[in-house]
């Protein structure tokens, strides 16, 4: 094991324990050489999670109230200790050569912020991760109650990246925050997220604010983690749909609108 290289893995759980310990077996399974510690914020203290350190994965967890996901990865970051950060969902699966390949794409290209890895469905079909940043014809499209019924409109597809290729590295807007490799450095006043989103654009925010400093952000398909997604945000007459408008307005406010991606100089 290379002893020199660490790379934090940071999670949350609510109410998900099950899961945590699933994403902690592929990190034990996949961890190729590097030292792997996982960090857990446990944002319900009840969910008691059933997880030891040993020889291939050092584990803590950290009770706490539930202060939201991007709040969570913020407390898990302040107890790691890698140069290399891997913010990601408790229903994440590593798959072999991930890790590795993300700190040595992070090591060979100075001017990018953020690695996206493929993420997978269980089934193994493409879960579509990768999107341009928001326009209000795409946001009231994603709201209609006709998106069920209709395919989708160019406007939408372009939004989705559909034209984007999955055979090499492409620069990105923002992908989902399900699993995000980035260096310790670039996590700027010791944090990930901005935690006045408490579930929801957070991971639209960060990859914008990487492009805002310079720093590109990369979907890496040669690098799959596999997701056991349930997007609950689709309806918006439940919570998550509630937290997810509400975060879209904090990320309106913020930006004063709905921004683009920044030129590069």
């Amino acid at each position: 094991m290379d002893g020199s290289r660490v790379i934090s893995v940071l999670t949350v759980n609510y109410r998900s324990s099950q899961d945590v310990v699933e994403l902690a077996e592929s990190l034990r399974a996949h961890r190729d050489d590097l030292t792997v510690e996982l960090i857990v914020a446990n944002n319900s203290p009840e969910d008691r999670i059933d997880l030891a350190s040993d020889a291939d994965l050092h584990v803590s967890i950290h009770d706490g109230e539930n202060v939201g996901y991007g709040a969570g990865i913020n407390r898990a970051l302040r107890y790691s200790r890698g140069d290399m950060i891997m913010a990601v969902n408790p229903d994440v699966r590593v798959t072999p050569g991930t890790l590795r390949g993300a700190t040595n794409y992070l090591d060979a290209n100075a001017d990018v912020g953020l690695v996206l890895p493929m993420l997978l469905y269980p089934d193994g079909t493409i879960q579509r991760s990768i999107r341009r940043f928001y326009t209000w014809p795409v946001v009231l499209y994603a709201r209609s109650p006709v998106r069920a019924l209709l395919p989708p409109p160019t406007f939408f597809r372009h939004h989705l990246c559909v034209d984007v290729g999955r055979s090499r590295p492409a620069d990105v807007d923002w992908g989902i925050g399900a699993a995000m490799f980035m260096r310790r450095a670039d996590c700027e006043n010791d944090t990930v997220f901005d935690e006045r989103f408490f579930l929801y654009f957070e991971d639209v925010d960060l990859c914008y604010r990487m492009w805002c400093k310079g720093r590109r952000v990369v979907y890496c398909p040669q690098l799959i983690c596999r997701h056991h997604h349930r997007r609950h945000s689709a309806n918006p007459f439940n919570a998550a749909g509630w937290h997810h408008f509400q975060s879209m307005m904090k990320f309106v406010a913020k930006h004063g609108g709905l921004p683009k991606r920044p030129k590069l100089k």
